[in-house]
């Protein structure tokens, strides 16, 4: 899974020492894929040194785009050319094949959430889950191992 961890974490995978003296190390998305296997980070937006993990928006009123920042619990996020409602369900798809993107569940507004993977290979079980919903509360990137606690403190799309 391509996704750097804290150095406290004990699972080998690299690490990024980042930040100030003291302060926690991010847990950075550093490869995220749709479902064909198309990368979905870029350099449309960049997030402090992190480039951004984009994705086509498709809403009944637009369509557009929309960078989210590859670090965990990160709420940044830069809309291009994109007007939504809220509680509006919309579509999220690679903007490299246009296809929509997996369903990975439901989420606890009613909504799916769609899964993006952070290795080639289309496993649940390395994924980052995205609700459709505009405001939902569950609207952010969460880490598999935290898809199963859906975290309801923040707004993600306002």
């Amino acid at each position: 899974m391509a996704l750097l961890k804290k150095s406290s974490d004990k699972t080998g995978e690299p690490v990024k020492k980042t930040g100030k003296k003291g302060a926690p190390e991010p847990r950075v998305i550093t490869e995220c894929f749709c479902h064909n296997k198309h990368s979905l980070i870029d350099d449309l937006s960049k997030f402090g040194d992190y480039k951004g993990i984009s994705l086509k928006l498709v809403s009944s009123l637009s369509k557009g785009q929309l960078t989210l920042s590859p670090v965990i619990g990160d709420l940044s996020r830069t809309f291009f050319n994109f007007n939504y409602v809220a509680d509006e369900l919309i579509k999220i798809c690679c903007p490299t094949c246009l296809e929509p993107l997996p369903v990975y569940d439901t989420c606890s507004c009613g909504a799916d959430l769609v899964a993006i993977f952070t290795s080639r290979k289309a496993d649940f079980s390395e994924c980052v889950g995205i609700c459709q919903r505009v405001g939902c509360l569950n609207a952010k990137i969460m880490c598999s191992e935290s898809l199963s606690r859906l975290i309801r403190h923040r707004h993600y799309f306002y």
